[in-house]
C-alpha cells in the first residue's frame, strides 16, 4: 500500500465519524492530503483561539498540503451562534469585505522527506473586518468543495466573570473530580430575562466534548448570578497530560524510545506507556502543541513529518475505543486517531503522521454510543490534577438576532 492511499483510507474512514462528532471538534479536514491545522491567537500558541473585538489582536490559520503543488484554496467566514449554528445575519453585517477570497500566503517545505506546502491566513486583514463578537467558522474551500474548516472567536472587552476551581465537590472529597463555582455580573446589560438572554459554555482543556452548556445558576441576585455547587460544573479530573518532543532527528527528547529511518520517511517510537494508577505530576501545557525543528530558521517549512507510534499497555477494555487525543487532533476522535489492540503485544497501538515539535496527548476511552470521551479508563482522575478551566459568557439582547460572546476566563 503506498503512502497515498494509506492516508487516504485512514481519512475516508475519520469522516465517516463527522456526523456525530463534528460537535466536538475546534477544527478539521475533508482530505487526506491537508495535515497539521492550527490556530495561533496573536502570535501566542498557548492561547485560546480568542482575539479582543476592535482591537490591534490578530488570528492565525495555518495547514499543510502533502505536495509541492499550488492549490487555489479561498476562505469563508460565517458568524454562528452560541451552540456553533449559523447566526441568522447577511455577511456585511458581521464583517467587512467579501467572502471567498484566496489564500495568498503560501511557501513550499525545504530539505524535508515529505514534500508540503505551508499555507496560512491572517484576520483580520486588507481585506476582511469582522464587525461582532461570538463565535465564527472559517471554511477553507477549492473548487466550491470544503477541505478543512476551523472554529474561533472574537469577545468584547467586558469583564462579567470570576471563578474558582475546587477538588472538594459534591460526588467526593479531594478524591477525582474538580468543581467549577462562578459568578456572572449583569452590570453593563440590559438583561430582564437570564434564562434567554445570557448563556455560559464551561469546558475543561478546551474540550468540546465535555463541555457543560448553559447551567442555570444556583442564585439570582438580579444584578449578579451565581453558580455554586452546580453537579454539573463537576468535572473528572483526569491526570496531566503525558509528552514527547522530537525537534531533532538525532537529538530528541521527552518520552522518545527512538527515531529511525525507513526509505523514504522517518519513524518514532515513543516509550511504551502504561496506564495511570496514581497521579503523575508535570509541567505540561494541558494538550497544547508546538511546531519546533531546532536547526529551522522556519518551523513552519522546514519541520519534516515522521510516522509516531503510539503503544500503551494494557488489557483489552471492551465496549468503546480508545483514542489519542491533543489539541494537535482539535478534539477529534475519528479513526484516524483510534488505537488498535494488539493481543500479542497487551498493547493498544496507533501510528500517527506527525510534523516536528513538542507534542501534549492524553489517552481517552469513549464508550460505545457515546460522544463525549473518559479520562478514567487509561489516565485515571485525580483532584491534583492541574487543568484549564475557560468560561465563555455569551448574551442576546431581547430583540437581538446573535449571540454576543462579551467575556472570556482562563483559569487552572
Amino acid at each position: 500500500m503506498t503512502l497515498i492511499t494509506h492516508i487516504r483510507k485512514l481519512v475516508s474512514a475519520a469522516l465517516l465519524m463527522v456526523p456525530m462528532m463534528l460537535h466536538a471538534q475546534w477544527f478539521g479536514s475533508r482530505s487526506d492530503m491537508i495535515n497539521t491545522l492550527r490556530v495561533i491567537s496573536n502570535g501566542d500558541w498557548e492561547r485560546p483561539q480568542i482575539i479582543r473585538l476592535n482591537s490591534d489582536e490578530t488570528i492565525e490559520f495555518s495547514f499543510d498540503e502533502m505536495s509541492h503543488e499550488y492549490h487555489r484554496f479561498t476562505y469563508h467566514i460565517t458568524h454562528c451562534d452560541a451552540g456553533w449554528k449559523p447566526s441568522n445575519l447577511i455577511e456585511s453585517e458581521y464583517m467587512d469585505g467579501f467572502n471567498d477570497q484566496p489564500i495568498d500566503n503560501w511557501q513550499n517545505s525545504l530539505n524535508t522527506t515529505f514534500d508540503y506546502t505551508h499555507y496560512s491566513l491572517t484576520l483580520p486583514n486588507d481585506e476582511v473586518t469582522l464587525k461582532l463578537s461570538g463565535n465564527y467558522r472559517l471554511s477553507i474551500q477549492e473548487d466550491g468543495n470544503e477541505v478543512a474548516w476551523f472554529r474561533f472567536m472574537t469577545v468584547e472587552d467586558m469583564h462579567n466573570l470570576q471563578a474558582t476551581v475546587d477538588g472538594n465537590t459534591d460526588i467526593d472529597t479531594h478524591k477525582s473530580h474538580q468543581q467549577v463555582n462562578m459568578t456572572v455580573s449583569l452590570n453593563g446589560l440590559n438583561v430582564t430575562n437570564p434564562d434567554r438572554e445570557i448563556y455560559t459554555v464551561v469546558m475543561q482543556n478546551r474540550r468540546l466534548d465535555n463541555a457543560v452548556l448553559n447551567s442555570k445558576p444556583t442564585y439570582n441576585a438580579g444584578s449578579r448570578l451565581t453558580y455554586e455547587h452546580c453537579r454539573d460544573l463537576i468535572f473528572p479530573a483526569g491526570n496531566e497530560f503525558r509528552r514527547f518532543e522530537i525537534v531533532n532527528m538525532y537529538d530528541y527528547f521527552k518520552n522518545v524510545d527512538r527515531v529511525s529511518f525507513h526509505d523514504p520517511y522517518y519513524h518514532a517510537d515513543l516509550m511504551e506507556d502504561t496506564r495511570h494508577h496514581a497521579y503523575s505530576f508535570d509541567y505540561d501545557h494541558n494538550g497544547r502543541y508546538l511546531i519546533r525543528y531546532n536547526q529551522a530558521r522556519d518551523n513552519d517549512t522546514e519541520a519534516d513529518y515522521l510516522f509516531v507510534h503510539f503503544s500503551l499497555a494494557s488489557q483489552q477494555l471492551s465496549d468503546g475505543h480508545m483514542y489519542v487525543s491533543g489539541h494537535f487532533n482539535g478534539g477529534n476522535t475519528g479513526t484516524k486517531w483510534e488505537m488498535e489492540y494488539n493481543r500479542q503485544t497487551g498493547r493498544y497501538e496507533a501510528t500517527i503522521l506527525l510534523k516536528q515539535g513538542a507534542y501534549d496527548y492524553q489517552y481517552i476511552w469513549v464508550p460505545d454510543g457515546e460522544t463525549v470521551g473518559q479520562t478514567k479508563p487509561a489516565e485515571g482522575d485525580w483532584y491534583e490534577t492541574k487543568n484549564e478551566y475557560l468560561i465563555l459568557l455569551y448574551y442576546r439582547q431581547r430583540g437581538s438576532r446573535y449571540d454576543r460572546l462579551i467575556s472570556t476566563l482562563s483559569m487552572e
